[in-house]
């Protein structure tokens, strides 16, 4: 089973073997949700965004025992105009795109989730033409608005070079836009992101409709058939390694 990751879990469990034992913060916020074999174009969702600079806390519980530590993240001293109005504003525009990039990754994993599942229910009952048919129509419409968030055709990290960026890709690039430097975030930003959740929120709202009609229907046949409804469950962000995969 996949462990949470600390910021998830609460924190992050240091070894307890006789020694040093550290954890270095990289000062930045988690990074959003991802997919296998997710291939952007001068974007990533590794990281997330600076901490802007103000107090912190960082907190170790050992035996029981919990002890607390201020710490400053200080403004960059060369940048003196920039002002701590402008890093804070900077933040905020970062975590939510990195937010939305999430939702725009977590509807990926949803749909190939449900696609999974009915590929399952399929192979249950191979020789079923209305299953199939009415598989094939939901598919589609899963399809299409898959298509629209994230490139499908991505094989290489060459191919963006081919096929257009979707929405996405197109989001996690504008953060790392809006972090490319220290302060506030331009118009441009503002209004690009304005754009971009617009459309996001577009194909969101086409996926619930397919989920609450198409997904239904599909599942009264299944119930019909004495076969398990197919749930809206997410793929994992990565997939596990076969166990005793030699290699």
């Amino acid at each position: 089973e996949e462990e949470a990751p600390w910021w998830e879990s609460g924190g992050v469990e240091l070894s307890m073997e006789e020694g040093l034992h550290s954890f270095d913060w990289n000062l930045r916020y988690p990074g959003a949700t991802e997919f296998p074999g997710m291939i952007l174009w001068a974007a990533s969702t590794r990281f997330g965004p600076v901490a802007a600079p103000g107090e912190y806390r960082v907190r170790l519980t050992a035996d029981g025992t919990t002890r607390e530590q201020g710490f400053r993240v200080l403004k960059n001293p060369l940048l003196p105009e920039v002002t701590q109005a402008d890093l804070d504003e900077q933040f905020r525009l970062s975590l939510e795109i990195r937010d939305r990039v999430t939702e725009a990754n977590d509807a990926v994993r949803l749909i190939r989730g449900i696609e999974r599942q009915i590929e399952e229910r399929l192979e249950a009952r191979p020789e079923d033409a209305e299953l199939e048919s009415a598989a094939q129509s939901l598919r589609a419409e899963l399809d299409a608005v898959e298509g629209e968030i994230y490139q499908v055709r991505n094989q290489s990290n060459q191919d963006p070079l081919n096929f257009p960026i979707k929405l996405n890709n197109r989001l996690a690039a504008l953060m790392g836009v809006v972090q490319n430097a220290d302060g506030r975030p331009t118009e441009q930003s503002y209004e690009v992101f304005e754009l971009l959740s617009g459309q996001l929120d577009e194909q969101l709202r086409r996926l619930d409709e397919v989920l609450d009609t198409g997904l239904d229907r599909f599942n009264q046949l299944l119930d019909s058939r004495d076969l398990e409804a197919v749930e809206r469950v997410m793929i994992p962000e990565h997939e596990e390694e076969d166990e005793g995969e030699e290699g």
